[in-house]
């Protein structure tokens, strides 16, 4: 580990189109700049495996869409721009105490080590929208998401008999892909609600700030329904089996439905991914359009604490152009920071940003999340599948005075299993609310803290310590002290 570095002016955790924006401009001026990524190569979700597919199966190319292979010119120039690029890595830990030195605690190649930057980057993007319905735990449902990414880095197809159910764009751009590569998928459940004349005319806005992507979209969605059975208004939706999935079924109009299917694919839009930021201790507020968390930010990136900025979805929902062009901003901010001279004012935003906010006002309110997974109404649908933790144990606990998330857990250990709370934290913050009459943002998020990836305590007693640095600053070397003082050279 001795030829690993521990310092840099930049450290940009995650290689998506936000991050990798953000390092070609600093590595462009000159900035020592680290771009750390969980993954083997850049692009992030959006992006994924762009290289690969392009040297490998460039035939994937068109059936992937024009805005997916857009990436191949962002990650040529990233490799190009001087960037030091780990990928490969995990980050465990951002030390949370404002007042100690900076540091991220890093997994890399089976090793811990601490990296010490002057600022810190969150590019984190964004993760899907938990969607708990009875049923949904069981082998054979999994989401849209998941789906497509074993579509990018492998080429994996469904079966044809396979079913989409929920709302939002990647629904229908996943159902295109799909429809490219010689799939139909027997149906797709759409549970998206009647829109209204006021969603039109946010439509009506975003059609004149940006054609192109509102006929495209439009073009996906008419194109998937010319040959897929689409079903609008779905409710009530149900995943069937004993041992997996036998089959789906499901209410439309009135009337009810079953439909014999090995595989169901679901999604309801995405959100932020914030667990990093939360557990830096980084402020945050409730966004009750978008249904997520989101953190409070300053100028163009700046968040609660001075040295860490974000950018890209992690702080909002809003695509991959926006992120490109905000990782661009941000990285200008920065480089005042870095130079002393501050932002007193925010960079002006270009056209092309204002143009692509107008496009995602109206997505934001045409693909509303769906009622049913934001709310089970059903007793008992599992919302924390790492527990089994349902949502009538939610609402008995909070009925009989439990305030809040956290407080939850000393009750139904709901959110302290592998995940952490990703895939229920915003399904047992909204029940509760529900049972205690108040907004989402009131009653709270689970309490964020490190380890936020998996680490051994082999991993911590066998991780390097920067011994210059101060003892305050030293959270891997408090841990390292506590759990292996034999291997301490102090002691």
């Amino acid at each position: 580990m001795s030829d690993i570095r521990s310092t840099c002016e930049v450290a940009i955790v995650g290689a998506g189109p936000a991050g990798l924006a953000a390092a070609c401009v600093l590595a462009g001026k000159g900035v020592d700049v680290v771009v750390l990524d969980e993954q083997q190569a850049p692009g992030g979700q959006v992006f994924r495996e762009i290289e690969k597919v392009n040297a490998m199966r460039p035939s994937d190319l068109n059936p992937l869409g024009a805005s997916y292979g857009a990436g191949i010119k962002l990650a040529r120039r990233f490799r190009e721009s001087g960037a030091y690029y780990r990928p490969g890595t995990s980050v465990w830990e951002i030390t949370s105490d404002q007042e100690s030195e900076l540091a991220l605690g890093l997994v890399e190649n089976g090793n811990a080590q601490m990296l010490y930057p002057r600022h810190i980057i969150l590019a984190t993007g964004a993760m899907e929208r938990p969607t708990p319905f009875l049923g949904w735990t069981l082998p054979g449902v999994m989401t849209v998401g998941a789906a497509q990414t074993l579509l990018k880095s492998s080429g994996l197809l469904p079966e044809k008999d396979v079913v989409l159910a929920g709302t939002g764009p990647l629904l229908y751009l996943y159902a295109n892909q799909l429809i490219g590569m010689g799939i139909t998928p027997q149906a797709i459940l759409d549970t998206r609600p009647s829109a209204s004349w006021g969603t039109y005319l946010f439509g009506l806005n975003a059609l004149l700030a940006c054609p192109g992507a509102m006929i495209q979209g439009s073009r996906w969605m008419h194109g998937v329904k010319r040959q897929v059975e689409v079903t609008p208004h779905v409710t009530d939706l149900r995943a069937k089996g004993d041992d997996q999935l036998r089959s789906v079924s499901y209410q439309s109009a009135g009337c009810s439905y079953d439909m014999a299917t090995a595989l169901l694919l679901v999604h309801d839009g995405v959100i932020s991914n914030t667990w990093l930021s939360m557990s830096a201790g980084i402020a945050h507020h409730f966004d009750s359009l978008q249904g997520c968390w989101v953190p409070d930010i300053r100028g163009v990136g700046m968040t609660s604490r001075e040295s860490i900025s974000m950018v890209g979805d992690s702080v909002g929902i809003a695509g991959a152009e926006v992120a490109m062009l905000q990782g661009e901003r941000v990285a200008h901010e920065v480089l005042g920071q870095l130079n002393g001279i501050g932002s007193t004012q925010p960079l002006p935003e270009p056209a092309a940003l204002k143009r692509q906010r107008r496009l995602r006002r109206f997505l934001d309110r045409y693909f509303p999340p769906t009622s049913q997974f934001q709310l089970p109404l059903d007793d008992d649908t599992i919302v924390c599948r790492c527990e089994e933790v349902t949502a009538g144990e939610i609402r008995s606990v909070a009925a009989r005075g439990c305030m809040g998330p956290n407080q939850a857990k000393a009750f139904t250990r709901c959110g302290m299993g592998p995940c952490m709370g990703r895939k229920c934290a915003a399904t047992v913050s909204r029940l509760m609310a529900q049972v205690h009459n108040m907004s989402v943002g009131d009653i709270g998020h689970y309490r964020i803290r490190p380890p936020i990836r998996p680490i051994t305590v082999g991993q911590l007693a066998d991780m390097p310590i920067r011994r210059e640095s101060s003892d305050a600053a030293q959270t891997g070397a408090t841990i390292y002290d506590t759990l292996a003082p034999g291997k301490n050279p102090n002691h």
